[in-house]
């Protein structure tokens, strides 16, 4: 909690003692800048029907109020330098597989913890570049956990992120059902913000950051910046597509061509994780003739593993949605 907050809820905690307001009833649900605001209103309309009863305590209410708005305002100026680096260094990128991979490292920029870039391919959640402060394996560990078979949003609170083009705040990570099932239990995240990319009119990913170096949380503003941070980052990434060589009619129409129709089917049933003996029972096929066709679009592909693979097939599958 910041220090500005801290000292509004000491405000709020004296002035309810003194009125004979229960101490944890007035300081309940305070986390941030805003919610601190709310309960200094909330407090000073009940002092305001008796004031004779706390003489000083409504100026004292509003003393912290001024000095919450003159903290915001202080933090909203200093955050839009940083904004404007951030942004900067995201115009740099001269291809998209540059932007994304920038894109959580521009982030965490602003202030917080840990970020991460995700495309949506179907409505389907894919983990694709994560930057923390922690380091790169903390890093890995997350990505790891989003990997296929990948979620789709409809069960998700990203669900709104998808289909309203909304940024969302969850204060509840940690126990809400609705969160990652995956993801959430290695990332230990208990808040966290997720905000919209939009390109060529769709969503074509989102992006997500937790934990704010200065509270351990995330509120309305993170929540805010992060949406007008997407909102620039749809404008570069539509830039970059314009101009892309891997659009189609580029590599990425080139070796789709270049693989069958049922290699193309294996390669997206392999892109969502299955194993081999999965892609065999939904195709209707011998392990072993999966096994094969499997190969043959690696080598097509100029793949050495799986994950390559399917770390391609989800790059032009964005890319198209995106054109599309």
């Amino acid at each position: 909690m910041d220090s500005a907050v801290h000292d509004a809820v000491r405000t709020i905690a004296d002035a309810a003692a003194r009125f004979g307001v229960p101490v944890r009833s007035a300081t309940h649900g305070i986390r941030d800048t805003g919610t601190a605001l709310a309960a200094l209103d909330a407090l000073e309309r009940v002092l305001a029907k008796a004031p004779e009863q706390a003489p000083g305590a409504v100026l004292e209410l509003r003393a912290a109020r001024a000095e919450l708005l003159a903290y915001e305002l202080g933090r909203q100026r200093s955050m839009l330098d940083l904004l404007a680096k951030a942004l900067a260094g995201m115009r740099t990128a001269t291809t998209v597989d540059d932007l994304v991979e920038a894109v959580p490292i521009q982030v965490t920029s602003l202030g917080y913890e840990r970020a991460m870039f995700s495309w949506v391919d179907r409505e389907r959640w894919v983990p694709r570049a994560m930057h923390t402060l922690s380091g790169p394996q903390e890093a890995r560990a997350i990505l790891a956990a989003g990997a296929g078979p990948y979620r789709h949003v409809r069960d998700l609170l990203e669900v709104d992120v998808v289909r309203r083009r909304r940024a969302i705040l969850v204060l509840d990570a940690d126990r809400n059902p609705r969160v990652h099932p995956t993801i959430t239990p290695v990332s230990r995240s208990t808040t966290y913000v997720a905000a919209p990319v939009v390109a060529r009119n769709h969503v074509a990913a989102f992006v997500h950051l937790d934990r704010s170096v200065s509270t351990g949380a995330n509120d309305e503003f993170d929540r805010d910046l992060l949406s007008y941070f997407c909102d620039s980052l749809g404008v570069v990434l539509d830039r970059l597509l314009a101009t892309r060589r891997d659009t189609p009619g580029g590599p990425v129409s080139e070796w789709a061509d270049a693989l069958t129709a049922r290699e193309r089917e294996v390669l997206e049933l392999l892109s969502d994780g299955l194993p081999n003996a999965g892609i065999a029972a939904r195709l209707f096929l011998s392990e072993e003739t999966v096994k094969t066709h499997v190969k043959k679009l690696m080598r097509k592909l100029g793949v050495a593993n799986r994950a390559q693979a399917a770390a391609l097939y989800h790059r032009a599958a964005g890319a198209q949605a995106i054109e599309s």
